[in-house]
């Protein structure tokens, strides 16, 4: 018997390729719940529970007649069910793989990501930073929970990815490095799209000129002067990227990075141009929807390249 395959599967611990599936069923139900929590923003729905928190109105079931309630407690809801999801996500990992494995403390670090992500969702509505709250700090804290969320779907992508892993990754050389800092560009990529979206909802406008025009006034609120910041930086750090995906495809090692190559070139190229869109049609509220979850798209598979790239292994 294998250390990878589990002892007794009368008490439901799972083989390592049914953990892998597992895995990809866990990031896809986190990409809806945080897409469920970014209607809750954008339909100003924050507020649907009270500032009671985890109960909506203190009631486990809340009796209520307006749609933002609904909105709200969907989402917690959503989020309760998660927690539980990713508790067993946590333990079946302990159970399958060895303590050094890399899945294992990928799987460790989902449910702390996931536990931080419960107490900023927490903060923002016992302090009120929901709905039209236009404040510095909410801004600071919706960056904190871009980066978050981004850790959270992170995690479970490298789980996934590791899952197939007999062995430790071995020490990256200096090249496999460098590319460890693509990841943080898109971070900062999503932070001012946070930004971006957030100063859209609160203070949206509908000719694309004007809108240009206030954000490099003095006189427009700070998010309006903020959101310019995105588009500059997702268009120099976005395009640059896809560009060198595009390179490196023709010069890959192996068949599994030039496919993966491709896909991020593919996928950049297409938020990019849906990026674009989405400004000129005035961020309709199913392209903010679909941004943020190209943004995700894109943030997993990345990840998953730069894990490739830093394994010796070519097929998983």
């Amino acid at each position: 018997m294998t250390p990878f395959i589990a002892r007794d599967n009368s008490i439901g611990i799972m083989t390592k390729a049914q953990y892998k599936k597992f895995a990809f069923g866990v990031l896809f139900y986190t990409l809806l719940v945080i897409l469920w929590g970014a209607w809750v923003r954008i339909s100003h729905s924050g507020d649907g529970c009270g500032d009671t928190w985890p109960l909506c109105h203190g009631q486990l079931i809340p009796e209520a007649e307006q749609g933002k309630t609904w909105v709200e407690y969907a989402h917690r809801l959503m989020s309760g069910i998660y927690g539980f999801v990713v508790i067993y996500f946590w333990w079946a990992g302990r159970k399958i793989y060895p303590a050094t494995h890399f899945a294992r403390r990928m799987a460790l670090a989902t449910l702390i990501f996931t536990i931080t992500e419960a107490l900023l969702g927490a903060k923002l509505v016992l302090f009120k930073l929901v709905t039209t709250n236009d404040t510095p700090y909410r801004a600071f804290v919706m960056a904190l929970h871009q980066v978050n969320s981004f850790m959270l779907t992170g995690a479970i992508a490298l789980t996934f990815a590791a899952s197939s892993l007999d062995k430790e990754l071995k020490a990256s050389h200096s090249e496999d490095r460098r590319y460890q800092l693509f990841p943080w560009l898109i971070v900062l990529i999503g932070i001012t799209g946070a930004w971006a979206s957030l100063s859209n909802s609160l203070f949206p406008t509908e000719n694309l000129w004007d809108g240009f025009l206030a954000d490099f006034s003095s006189e427009s609120h700070f998010l309006v002067r903020l959101r310019g910041l995105h588009p500059l930086i997702a268009l120099l750090g976005g395009g640059g990227l896809a560009l060198f995906f595009w390179v490196k495809a023709h010069t890959a090692e192996s068949l599994l990075l030039e496919r993966r190559s491709y896909q991020m070139s593919l996928a950049l190229a297409t938020a990019l141009v849906f990026g674009i869109l989405t400004l000129l049609l005035h961020a309709p509220v199913w392209m903010k929807i679909v941004h943020l979850a190209l943004a995700h798209t894109i943030w997993v598979l990345l990840l998953q390249w730069v894990f490739f790239v830093r394994s010796e292994r070519v097929e998983f």
